[in-house]
């Protein structure tokens, strides 16, 4: 009878989940009552099933981000605030006691399971230090000596002998002794290890992430969990229409008055620099341009319906001499949707954007062209690139979306000719029959290409990538025939020249960052032909380019970029100077 009794609550839910997903894209009254009455019955429902679980809380999370009205709202908060009971109920019904059917979902009570990049991990650890360790479980036999050999890289001389001389030395039971009085778990002693070890820091990141091993966080009582995590709203918007489509003329759209771009307080810009790591973390994601993303640069950008986009800038030490990395979380009405990066580049910004699967549907093609629109009036991006990894090149889950044909409405084309006129040939298929659906074997030869999309509409004929590589072995070649090879000295002689032939001559008022900046790009700008016939405005334009790049913010250098076009000239100039062995 027990087992009749789950199957008969199964069924009722699977029929309730299913009337809640064909209404949850209606906003009328009489829907909005029929949710109300359907979340009220689904309240009072227990559910074994782990997969309706999971179908239940994503329909949560998207009438979170969409709600009719103030009475759904508070209903919907309520079940996902409680949502854990109902795991913990799984758990004790189930033969399923840790959850592992639960695995990864970010859902509170659970576990998330994942090898974390260094700097990642240690965001983590400080927010929630008791609840992360090693999954010892999931260590491979040959990954417990690599970790017994590493530790004698970062201990004292006495404990290197004991290790080195010890042959049933145990890495596990080793870090247990070693944890300090405040440190509870395995992973955070040897995170110590590392940070009190006197290595530099990039070593300390690469041979952490060497190690490659499994981390588990525990999400119990974790106020981070997918169904708990809010960034602060001033207001919500509730949805009185249908959804809004994607727009006819992205042109026109880009070029509508902008709202503000705000920049957010030093602990404003903390907050979110913690939030966007632990939104990707509990879906066992990580991005470099956000976990190192500078707290002192971040912005909040509100175009309306309840959508806000943060954007961060990159810490100093990871930015690149030329392109721009900028990280961003999607949000709406307080709940984070997604994320994403622009790459800038001069005028052209290399956008990726990824949707969380539960918001998939709704709004979304507003949010990514807010996202455009972002970048065209507060970057003075131009050329917008899309990489063929985003069309489903070697990703799977694009090629489902439908990517390619998501962006060719939105009026990019193919980078590669062959690419762009099979398009052509397939958008004239599906003119000719509205039925007709690309094959999915026709979708994968549509996503072997970048593609682009050029405000100016004259522009649109071709698209040809900024020859970045080309001054990087410029660069090589300077090191390898001026110094033979002598990085060191060919850098300090690029210093001493750049500032000579551009004037700056109190190197000492620039700020460590600054002085970084002039480091990393010197070895390029010394290589520009005839740089000291440059008209002194350009020179001196030239020098606050470059003190830009080590600036408070970064977009600073992204807007001075966009405003020098001889530099830009100069290099494409430059990389023309190089040519590939044969």
């Amino acid at each position: 009878m027990k087992q009749d009794s789950k199957q008969s609550s199964a069924d009722q839910v699977r029929n309730t989940l299913a009337l809640l997903k064909s209404l949850r894209s209606k906003f009328d009254k009489k829907s909005a009552d029929r949710k109300l009455k359907s979340l009220d019955r689904l309240r009072s429902i227990r559910v074994f099933d782990p997969k309706l679980l999971l179908d239940y809380h994503d329909l949560l999370a998207y009438m979170r981000a969409y709600p009719d009205n103030p009475k759904i709202l508070s209903a919907v908060d309520s079940e996902l605030v409680g949502f854990e009971d109902r795991v913990d109920l799984y758990k004790q019904e189930t033969r399923d006691k840790d959850a592992h059917k639960l695995l990864n979902s970010g859902i509170a009570g659970t576990t998330v399971l994942h090898s974390f990049g260094y700097k990642a991990l240690e965001l983590l650890l400080k927010a929630h230090p008791d609840k992360f360790d090693i999954d010892w479980e999931q260590m491979e036999d040959g990954g417990d000596y690599d970790l017994t050999d590493l530790l004698q890289l970062l201990v004292s001389w006495h404990e290197n002998d004991a290790i080195d001389n010890d042959d049933t030395v145990d890495s596990q039971e080793w870090l247990s002794i070693a944890r300090g009085i405040w440190t509870r778990t395995d992973l955070g002693a040897l995170h110590k290890l590392f940070v009190t070890s006197g290595l530099p820091r990039n070593a300390q990141e690469y041979l952490f992430e060497k190690l490659d091993f499994w981390m588990k966080w525990d999400l119990t009582g974790c106020p981070t969990a997918r169904n708990l995590k809010r960034v602060p709203v001033k207001r919500i918007y509730y949805q009185k229409g249908p959804h809004i489509g994607r727009t006819r003329d992205l042109r026109r759209e880009l070029k509508k008055k902008s709202v503000p771009l705000k920049s957010l307080t030093l602990r404003e810009g903390r907050e979110a620099v913690r939030a966007i790591n632990e939104v990707l973390a509990v879906r066992y994601r990580e991005l470099q341009p956000l976990s190192y993303a500078n707290p002192a640069e971040v912005y909040s950008y509100e175009p309306g319906r309840g959508v806000q986009i943060l954007v961060f800038g990159a810490s100093p030490e990871i930015r690149l001499p030329l392109e721009s990395n900028f990280g961003a979380m999607l949000v709406r009405n307080g709940l984070p949707i997604g994320y994403g990066v622009g790459a800038t580049l001069f005028d052209r910004v290399e956008i990726a954007i990824n949707m969380f699967p539960a918001f998939r549907s709704g709004e979304s093609s507003y949010v990514i062209e807010q996202f455009f629109r972002l970048f065209y009036h507060h970057f003075g991006s131009r050329v917008f690139l899309v990489r063929s990894r985003q069309m489903g090149d070697g990703d799977w889950e694009p090629l489902k979306s439908g990517a390619f044909w998501f962006y060719y409405k939105l009026g990019f084309r193919a980078v590669k000719p062959r690419v762009r006129a099979l398009a052509e040939e397939e958008h004239q298929l599906i003119l000719a029959d509205r039925k007709y659906r690309s094959p999915l074997k026709r979708l994968k030869r549509l996503a072997v290409s970048d593609v682009f999309f050029h405000a100016d509409p004259s522009q649109m004929d071709d698209y040809e990538e900024f020859p970045i590589m080309n001054l990087g072995y410029v660069v090589t070649r300077y090191f390898a025939k001026k110094f033979d090879g002598d990085r060191r000295r060919g850098t300090s002689h690029a210093v001493h020249s750049v500032a000579r032939t551009l004037k700056i001559r109190r190197l000492d008022q620039w700020s460590a960052d600054e002085r970084t900046a002039l480091r990393r790009l010197a070895p390029l700008i010394v290589n520009i032909p005839r740089l000291r016939e440059w008209s002194n405005g350009d020179k001196r334009s030239l020098a606050q380019l470059i003190r830009s790049k080590g600036a408070f913010r970064e977009r600073e250098f992204v807007l001075r970029s966009n405003h020098h076009p001889r530099f830009k000239a100069a290099l494409d100039k430059l990389s023309t100077s190089y040519e590939h062995p044969e």
